[in-house]
């Protein structure tokens, strides 16, 4: 099949990998995939099997599918010709929904079991089910890269976007005093003109704490199998890639529901913080850090329980759903 995606850059973003990374899925089992952008170079960071075109040029192509998860190409996305028009929701509050249900014949998904149940209920019609996103062969355990001592906290360094709760995190680490073992904090961010701000200007930066900006996929992969416990905090997410990538490498987790309700299970792979503020992320990590025993049972629960959400395994599911050949 033809399959057309649409994006607004190709910058270091979760919602961007999940296009990249359905496109790689689908270009292997042998669909022509071509990914719409404004500038139309390809993305540095991620390899991508499929063809790069600049935006302006998909008025004059077609498709069998075409899929948008983004409201600033939603025009270009709903004027190409594809016999199916697939828009793929990925936050909370999406104004893309809404233009996508005036559309006739436009379907909807949802990255998130949460979030697809809302819109069914809001807009009273059939959501598909577009759950999942892990690339299980990047993302794997490596147990001999994590050190004994110190422990490491690894957190999502984006303080750009306050919704992920970087400084809600930084708050509560920096209140554990002597209560645990030593730790050291690792925040990783990438930079670009899409996020401009340095995350390091104006951090409350616990002593024992560094960034790495702009790592690679490797040094990515490395960082989480290197830490003991990473930790997120987000609100009105989709889908939170960070917290699976650290379950399929083996790092115990600490996470609010947002974002990781479909495969983060309270006491079995994760401890779950439902009241997002520092003193209950506190209280989490604290568990975790002190507790050797609870911090290797949670981290050995997370390959198995990050299996099932392959990208490949999503790449499939969606054109099951929309009765196309996977």
């Amino acid at each position: 099949m033809r399959i057309s995606t649409f994006l607004p850059h190709v910058e270091v973003f979760g919602g961007v990998r999940r296009f990249l990374e359905l496109g790689n899925a689908w270009a292997a089992i042998g669909h022509r995939v071509t990914l719409y952008h404004p500038a139309g170079d390809p993305p540095a960071w991620l390899p991508f099997a499929g063809t790069v075109a600049p935006l302006d040029t998909a008025r004059g192509a077609e498709a069998d599918l075409a899929v948008c998860a983004d409201p600033h190409t939603f025009d270009a996305f709903a004027a190409h010709r594809a016999t199916t028009h697939l828009y793929y929701c990925v936050l909370e509050g999406d104004p893309g929904a809404d233009r996508a249900l005036a559309v006739p014949g436009m379907r909807l998904a949802a990255n998130s079991g949460p979030l697809r149940s809302r819109l069914q209920r809001r807009t009273r019609r059939p959501v598909l089910d577009g759950a999942g996103g892990i690339n299980l062969l990047h993302f794997r355990p490596d147990a001999a890269r994590r050190a004994e001592a110190p422990l490491r906290v690894l957190v999502n360094g984006r303080r750009s976007r306050p919704k992920k709760g970087t400084d809600l995190i930084l708050r509560a680490l920096a209140g554990l005093g002597r209560e645990v073992p030593a730790f050291e904090v690792v925040l990783f961010d990438s930079l670009g003109p899409h996020n401009r701000q340095d995350p390091r200007d104006g951090a409350p930066l616990p002593a024992t704490a560094r960034f790495v900006l702009d790592p690679t996929q490797d040094e990515l992969a490395a960082l989480y199998r290197s830490a003991h416990l990473f930790v997120a905090a987000e609100r009105k997410a989709g889908w939170c890639n960070t917290a699976l990538e650290a379950l399929a490498c083996g790092t115990a987790v600490v996470c609010t529901p947002s974002g990781t309700g479909d495969f983060a299970r309270h006491g079995e792979n994760a401890l779950l913080v439902r009241v997002r503020s520092p003193f209950f992320l506190r209280r989490a990590i604290r568990r975790v850090l002190a507790d050797r025993a609870l911090r290797e049972r949670l981290a050995a629960a997370g390959p198995a329980s990050a299996a099932p959400w392959s990208w490949e395994k999503l790449a499939a599911k969606l054109l099951g759903q929309l009765g196309l050949t996977g």
